[in-house]
């Protein structure tokens, strides 16, 4: 069994309880309220900032061409399809409220992803990541399986996380984390873990 395989594993109570948040399951079994949704535009969209610095800083410590191209292709992802996703919904879910209270009410993801990524460095960085992707590939995976109606722009953001740019991110960061030879596995579950935890603060903002 892979390194990466065994992370989940351990793993795996984290994931079950990072999915049983309320957005999460609202969004699987497609009740998320229109509030709700307006508020995760908002919070995710300033998250996608916060993950091209961690891939920044990913690219910048690799060591080959080799090493940044996956990274590189994912950065490519949220510059490019991301942005745009965001950007086209600015205008059809407009938020009302402080939005940049809202942001500084969710920075604990960004706060604990970045703070983690500069402290400890590439490896690091790739974990967080790791935990963040599988945790979207699972309950999307999940969500395209539950035939229910969902507002499309949600549906969209769901698709998204499964196809297969998506799925080659989360392949990519998994052949890393399968040849982090250098860090022990009590490390890599506190990263994973403190990631998960944070998602779980960050996802209920969405409800508060």
């Amino acid at each position: 069994m892979s390194r990466s395989t065994e992370l989940i594993a351990r793993q795996q109570h984290n994931l079950d309880a990072a999915r049983s948040v309320r957005f999460v399951t609202d969004s699987i079994d497609g009740t998320l309220s229109e509030d709700h949704f307006r508020r995760y535009l908002v919070i995710e969209e300033a998250f996608v900032l916060t993950a091209v610095r961690i891939l920044g800083l990913v690219v910048a410590e690799s060591e080959s061409l080799d090493e940044a191209t996956d990274h590189v292709m994912s950065l490519s992802n949220l510059v490019g399809e991301q942005r745009t996703y965001f950007a086209g919904l600015r205008a059809q879910f407009p938020y009302d409220g402080d939005a940049q209270t809202l942001i500084q009410n969710s920075s604990v993801l960004s706060n604990y992803a970045l703070g983690l990524a500069r402290r400890e460095g590439r490896a690091a960085a790739l974990v967080a990541m790791f935990a963040a992707e599988t945790l979207y590939l699972s309950w999307c995976r999940t969500a395209l399986d539950n035939s229910v109606d969902r507002e499309p722009a949600l549906q969209e953001w769901i698709e998204m996380h499964t196809r297969p740019a998506f799925v080659a991110q989360v392949d990519a960061l998994a052949r890393e984390v399968d040849l982090m030879d250098g860090v022990d596995d009590a490390t890599l579950d506190e990263w994973f873990a403190g990631m998960l935890a944070a998602e779980n603060d960050f996802h209920n903002t969405v409800s508060v």
